[in-house]
């Protein structure tokens, strides 16, 4: 199983739009808007890669900064949030095609495998471009769960930065309502997905952000139009 041609023009066209994030950070908002469109259009094709059938990245990326402005993050974290989100599985375009586009359940060495696209990510991101502030820590860290039983690191409750734990149920959100090569959605209903994310607050997920994702009404993370 080997990296395609195409997955390696991929994760340089990636790599370039996460410099340009930092670079136009700084800069006039209609460059940073254009930048901005060019990452969704490129985390469009990583979803489809993965099987999603939706604009996945996008919905977390904006799910995770609707609880990222109530939790109170200044801009520059919601920048860092917002990349992060976007570019959270850009690891599993260093993982065999065949793997990540599996129409069955993975277990076992699969499964491990799989899960290395989180260090990937982070790796990939270090190596490539300087200053990144946290970004690739919270793409390494984003499948970490509260109660420790997460990935890579086992990290546990506020172990985790804050916003790899938004990113985290944000994640299990949009993915719950998602259809993927090997299994329908999860929930077709609104409310089982409110309340299998109750069930799971103070297990997968931060109780606090829990609390503060009802708060602002339990949004299933829309594509805003």
């Amino acid at each position: 199983m080997l990296i395609t041609f195409f997955n390696a023009i991929l994760i340089v066209l990636i790599t370039w739009l996460a410099y340009l994030y930092f670079d136009q950070r700084e800069k006039a908002m209609p460059a940073r808007e254009r930048y901005a469109q060019l990452m969704r259009g490129v985390a469009s094709i990583v979803d489809r890669l993965e099987g999603y059938d939706k604009e996945h990245s996008r919905e977390i990326a904006e799910l995770s900064e609707r609880i990222g402005v109530a939790c109170g993050l200044n801009d520059q974290q919601l920048q860092s949030l917002n990349a992060a989100a976007m570019l959270h599985d850009i690891g599993e375009l260093l993982l065999p095609r065949d793997l990540v586009k599996s129409d069955k359940k993975l277990e076992g060495d699969e499964l491990e495998l799989l899960r290395t696209h989180t260090l990937l990510g982070e790796l990939h991101l270090k190596a490539q471009i300087e200053d990144l502030d946290e970004v690739p820590t919270l793409i390494r860290w984003h499948h970490e769960r509260w109660d420790g039983l997460g990935y890579p690191d086992n990290l546990k409750g506020e172990e985790i930065p804050l916003a790899a734990r938004i990113i985290a149920l944000a994640d299990a959100v949009s993915a719950m309502k998602a259809t993927r090569d090997y299994r329908k959605r999860q929930y077709s209903r609104d409310e089982d997905v409110v309340a299998e994310v109750k069930r799971l607050s103070g297990m997968q997920f931060d109780p606090q952000l829990v609390k503060t994702w009802i708060a602002i009404g339990c949004p299933l993370a829309s594509i805003k139009q």
